[in-house]
């Protein structure tokens, strides 16, 4: 039988490399009218061939609790989904939670809004107008194979099972944009991921690395 396991970790605090990122393609590559939001979380997949799930998921999350491979308890949220045949078993915060455009850096908020009697600007969401918002999430992996196969090794050493097939081994990047177009949006998705120089792309260098569109959907605010 085949155990399917997922796993998302995000910082709990403010994720400086979001900040800097977010700050580097608005203030210096021009992307000030169209990014609106970004944030990041890293992302495993993998699966495991048993012969009865349930105590390999009780190995597993036993595992999870003392490690600090994959995250630590006190600086990171998590959300572990693993499932199979007849059954599934969650931990951890909601995955929406970890995916949320609010949780890092967002500008939905207008430059100029008035202040209220504490002195802390008013957060209201922008009303836009004839502009369409598009939600975009990628997946930016090494193309060398090398770690998915040293981690896969590791978890059969922990769990002393059957051969673990990693899928996933990556971050999971979620932007919101400001375009015209679905079309619009794909491009520019591509253009801020995909480092060609100083001034063009940011998120990942194609010399070792690739991404995947996983999903690309208008959104409302």
């Amino acid at each position: 039988m085949k155990l399917e396991v997922s796993l998302r970790v995000a910082l709990k605090a403010a994720d400086p490399v979001i900040s800097t990122a977010y700050l580097t393609l608005v203030e210096k590559m021009g992307y000030r009218d169209k990014l609106l939001a970004l944030n990041r979380l890293e992302s495993y997949s993998f699966s495991i061939s048993c012969a009865d799930p349930a105590p390999v998921v009780r190995s597993l999350t036993g595992f999870l609790a003392t490690q600090s491979t994959f995250y630590n308890r006190n600086k990171h949220m998590y959300f572990l989904e693993c499932s199979w045949e007849g059954g599934r078993h969650t931990e951890g915060a909601r995955v929406e939670q970890l995916e949320s455009l609010d949780r890092q850096v967002a500008r939905w908020s207008k430059l100029d809004e008035p202040q209220d009697l504490d002195g802390q600007a008013t957060r209201n969401r922008v009303m836009l107008k004839d502009v369409a918002i598009y939600r975009s999430e990628i997946l930016v992996e090494d193309i060398d194979a090398d770690k998915k196969v040293a981690v896969g090794r590791g978890l059969e050493t922990e769990l002393a099972t059957a051969p673990v097939t990693v899928a996933e081994l990556g971050v999971r990047w979620y932007l919101a944009l400001r375009v015209d177009s679905k079309k619009e949006a794909r491009s520019v998705t591509r253009e801020i991921v995909v480092t060609e120089s100083r001034g063009r792309g940011l998120l990942l260098n194609p010399n070792h690395q690739q991404y995947n569109l996983l999903s690309l959907r208008e959104i409302d605010l």
